[in-house]
C-alpha cells in the first residue's frame, strides 16, 4: 500500500510538469463553460486527479490481492474524472490523458518487477567495481561535496546563465527532491536487508514521506507558516500528524544507538551507519541555511538581479535547495551499502555485522 501511494505522488508530479509544458487552459479559461467549482489557472493537460487516481488503481489491479480494493479505486476513478468534465475544469480529453498516464506509469513498475530479476546478473557484473566504491563509507561525505561544489556553481550562475525558476518554490530541484524521497520509500519496502525488520522499514519510509511532504509544503497549505497563531483544531491535526514521525524517529534512534554500542571503535561502523550520520549532518546544515536572514532569496525579483545582496541571496538559496537535494541521495545510498554489505554476518576480528 505505501509503494502504492508513492506511485500515486510520483504521477502527480510527473502529471504537474506535462502540464505545465504543454500549457492547454481549461474549458472554463477558454470561455467555453463557467467553473462551477473555484479552482487555479493552472494547465488542465493531463488531468492530475485521473493521473493519480488510475496509477493507483491499475496497481492494486495488477495484484490478486488487492484486486477488489483496484476495482472500487477504479470506479471512484471514472466518476471522479467524470465530475471534473461536468464542472467545466476538465476536457474529457485531459481525463483520458489522466488515465493514459496512469496505465503508463503502472506498467513501467510492472515491467521493471519484471525484468528486474533477469537483469540482476548482467547489472551486477558490470557495475562491481562502482559498487565497490560505494559500499565504501567515504563514499557519502564525499557525494556531499560534490554536491557543495554543484551548489556554488550553480548560485554563482544564477541568473545570468541559469533561470532562478530553476531553484525558487515547486521548481525543478524542489520537485526533483520530493520524487527522489518517493524513489527512496520504494525501495525502502522492494528492496531486501537482512538486519532491517519490518517495524525499521515502516519507520523508515514514515521519516520519508515525512521529509517529502515538508519538502512539497505540505505543512504550509494546511496549517500555514506558524502554529503558535493557529486554530486550535490545526495545532492538534498537526500533533496527530507528526506523532508518527517522532514515534519513527525515536524507534530509529534507538536501533542506532543499540547499535553503536557493539561497535568498539569509529573504524568498526558499517558504511550506512556513516551515510546516515552524514544525512543527519546535511539536514543541520539545510536547517540553518533556511533560517539564515536571506528571505528575499525566495523572492529575488524584488531585488536589484546584479546586486551584492542578490548575489548572496542566490548564493544562499543554491546551497540549501541543492543540499536538500543530497539527502534523499543520501538515503539511497544508504540503502545501496545496507543491500551490499546485509549479506556478510560478521565483519573482520568476529565483531556482527548487525542492528539486531
Amino acid at each position: 500500500m505505501l509503494a502504492v501511494l508513492a506511485a500515486g505522488g510520483a504521477a502527480s508530479l510527473i502529471s504537474q510538469e506535462i502540464a505545465a509544458s504543454v500549457g492547454m487552459p481549461r474549458p472554463f479559461m477558454m470561455g467555453l463553460s463557467p467553473a462551477h467549482v473555484p479552482h487555479g489557472l493552472r494547465a488542465g493537460l493531463p488531468s492530475t486527479h485521473a493521473s493519480v487516481m488510475f496509477t493507483m488503481a491499475f496497481m492494486l489491479l495488477r495484484q490478486r490481492s488487492t484486486r477488489d480494493v483496484g476495482l472500487v479505486t477504479l470506479g471512484a476513478a471514472v466518476a471522479t474524472g467524470w465530475a471534473r468534465i461536468h464542472v467545466g475544469i476538465h476536457f474529457p480529453f485531459d481525463v483520458a490523458a489522466g488515465a493514459l498516464l496512469g496505465a503508463a506509469i503502472a506498467a513501467a513498475l510492472f515491467a521493471m518487477q519484471a525484468i528486474a530479476p533477469k537483469l540482476a546478473p548482467h547489472v551486477a557484473a558490470t557495475l562491481a567495481r562502482p559498487l565497490r566504491v560505494l559500499a565504501d563509507g567515504r563514499a557519502g561525505p564525499c557525494l556531499v561535496l560534490v554536491f557543495v561544489f554543484a551548489a556554488a556553481w550553480v548560485g554563482l550562475n544564477t541568473p545570468q546563465a541559469i533561470g532562478p525558476a530553476v531553484l525558487e518554490e515547486n521548481g525543478p530541484v524542489e520537485k526533483s527532491t520530493v520524487l527522489l524521497y518517493l524513489a527512496a520509500v520504494l525501495c525502502v519496502l522492494m528492496v531486501r536487508v537482512a538486519f532491517l525488520s519490518r517495524p525499521d522499514r515502516v519507520a523508515i519510509c514514515v521519516l520519508l514521506l515525512a521529509f517529502a511532504a515538508r519538502e512539497a509544503d505540505w505543512h504550509l497549505a494546511h496549517w500555514g507558516t506558524s502554529l503558535l497563531e493557529a486554530p486550535r483544531s490545526h495545532v492538534l491535526a498537526a500533533m496527530a500528524a507528526l506523532a508518527p514521525v517522532a514515534i519513527a524517529a525515536g524507534w530509529l534512534a534507538g536501533r542506532a544507538w543499540s547499535a553503536s554500542r557493539a561497535m568498539r571503535a569509529w573504524r568498526q561502523w558499517r558504511p550506512e551507519a556513516t551515510t546516515s550520520l552524514t544525512f543527519v549532518a546535511v539536514i543541520g546544515a539545510a536547517i540553518i541555511l533556511d533560517q539564515a536572514p536571506f528571505s528575499f532569496a525566495e523572492q529575488p525579483g524584488l531585488v536589484d538581479a546584479g546586486s551584492a545582496t542578490a548575489f548572496r541571496g542566490y548564493l544562499m538559496l543554491s546551497f540549501e535547495e541543492i543540499l536538500e537535494l543530497a539527502l534523499p541521495v543520501l538515503a539511497l545510498l544508504a540503502l545501496l551499502q545496507a543491500r551490499l554489505g546485509g549479506s556478510r554476518d560478521s565483519a573482520p576480528g568476529g565483531i556482527k555485522r548487525s542492528y539486531a
